[in-house]
């Protein structure tokens, strides 16, 4: 496996990855032209499919259907290949960790903050543990992810990712490993409502670390993909980039990121047509254009 120039060099750390015959093979490989996209045991195409809500419409109708589709067959259509997978010995030791039998892998954005998650489950009727799995070019994001989550705050409008334990990278351990409880949920339209609104107000109401004078606390990534939706109640997560920040941001990123990641807009259009979504519900609503669009491009240049 060639690694990859532009990213954390994630995957060749953590993982030894042997393409190999069927019989002899522990995963299925599945790729996007030659980028390893997720990494499934045999049992796991279900919990893998369940779990992942692309806003990609390729991606999504792969997902849909992926629980029909043979792993020979995918192989042949050229989308991936039978391998024999070996984990990293401190990440094999956070497997065992949490009690699970098999895992999935799914391989996060091609980029030097370039991440893993390891969805690791035992039967159909157990919830699984995510894992999730940084090394020293995301220590930053993944401390903040992992301190806030270690808070345990109870909130109104929406929940946050139950965390089970955080291992910090140390001389014997390369890795930050995040282990947390499965969430699960449909994907949030990639609109703005009512309840949306709701739960930006409660982010930005949150105290946690020093509080900076004319800031309100942000995810920092606030978008549709990082929320799920059940029946009646919210999931956020991938706090990496929290913190505070001017007032206004988080939901004005929310607005103007869908306009550019999603509808193809400039990002000068996003935000002007953001900001008349955001004034439909608060009318009163007023944020620095130039210094939100200077933070928002450095930060949507991280994650993208």
């Amino acid at each position: 496996m060639s690694d990859m120039k532009s990213t954390s060099g994630i995957l060749k750390q953590a993982l030894k990855i042997e393409k190999t015959e069927k019989k002899d093979s522990s995963h299925f490989v599945l790729c996007n032209g030659d980028k390893i996209r997720y990494i499934i045991a045999p049992s796991g195409k279900k919990r893998l499919s369940q779990n992942i809500s692309t806003y990609s419409g390729k991606l999504g109708l792969l997902m849909k259907y992926l629980n029909c589709i043979p792993f020979w067959l995918l192989e042949k259509a050229g989308m991936g290949y039978f391998a024999k997978v070996q984990l990293h010995p401190e990440i094999e030791k956070a497997f065992e960790q949490t009690g699970k039998s098999s895992w999935n892998m799914i391989v996060g954005t091609y980029d030097e903050k370039q991440k893993l998650v390891m969805q690791c489950f035992g039967n159909d009727t157990d919830d699984a543990v995510f894992v999730k799995i940084g090394n020293s070019a995301t220590e930053k994001e993944m401390s903040a992810e992992m301190d806030f989550l270690s808070k345990r705050g109870a909130y109104r409008t929406f929940e946050i990712p139950e965390l089970i334990t955080a291992i910090k990278a140390d001389n014997g351990n390369p890795f930050n490993l995040q282990l947390t409880r499965e969430f699960k949920g449909e994907k949030v339209e990639p609109v703005l409502t009512e309840d949306i609104v709701e739960i930006y107000k409660e982010i930005s109401a949150i105290k946690f670390g020093e509080h900076l004078s004319g800031c309100e606390f942000s995810h920092g990534d606030f978008a549709p993909w990082n929320i799920k939706k059940t029946e009646n109640r919210y999931t956020v997560f991938d706090w990496e980039q929290c913190g505070y920040r001017m007032a206004g941001y988080d939901i004005m990123h929310y607005v103007t990121v869908i306009g550019v990641a999603l509808n193809n807009l400039s990002f000068e259009d996003a935000y002007e047509s953001g900001i008349k979504e955001i004034r439909k519900y608060i009318p009163e609503f007023e944020i620095d254009k130039e210094a939100f669009l200077s933070e928002f491009r450095r930060l949507i240049t991280q994650l993208a």
